[in-house]
């Protein structure tokens, strides 16, 4: 039987290591087959293996160590990290997708549309957290919103006018 050959295979390679950092799951099982590779063949050894699964021999000699302390695999998930805590609960969430939907004047804003500057300023006035305006964009995009801007209009513009002026207009075509 011939060799099977992978094309491209530098940029498959890129990709699965690719997935191997960006899972969790997948970095799991990633130390799983070095250990099993160490098991299986007595002749592999950490320089061996971290250089074929691309990491140091001091990874898998971590793993190796990590298994032989506390006797179970569970030790190579990785660990759940706190991070910070959000300044709005989910409940906080909920109630602010609800608020938007609705028009700013409804619940004591004098604005004609909700953009991040207003949500800003809801957010500080409702729940006494300060969010800049910056962050009240992405919470729109969280929230799954778009964002809209009004269209300038010209004051005591003419309609025909206008109407001409329109890539569509029936008239112009």
């Amino acid at each position: 039987m011939q060799k099977l050959k992978v094309k491209n295979k530098e940029e498959i390679k890129k990709q699965i290591y690719q997935y191997f950092q960006e899972s969790d799951e997948a970095r799991y099982i990633h130390r799983l087959h070095g250990i099993l590779l160490l098991i299986d063949n007595e002749e592999n050894n950490c320089a061996s293996i971290g250089t074929l699964f691309n990491n140091s021999p001091r990874s898998l000699s971590n793993w190796v160590h990590k298994i032989n302390s506390k006797g179970t695999i569970d030790v190579l998930k990785d660990q759940t990290r706190p991070g910070r805590s959000p300044r709005l609960t989910d409940e906080n969430l909920h109630q602010l997708k609800k608020i938007i939907q609705r028009h700013p004047e409804d619940v004591g804003i004098s604005a004609n549309i909700w953009d991040g500057k207003t949500l800003s300023h809801y957010i500080e006035k409702e729940f006494g957290v300060i969010i800049k305006v910056r962050q009240c964009q992405r919470l729109f995009k969280k929230l799954g919103f778009s964002l809209k801007r009004a269209r300038p209009m010209m004051a005591n513009g003419d309609p025909e006018k206008k109407a001409m002026s329109k890539k569509t207009s029936r008239k112009n075509g």
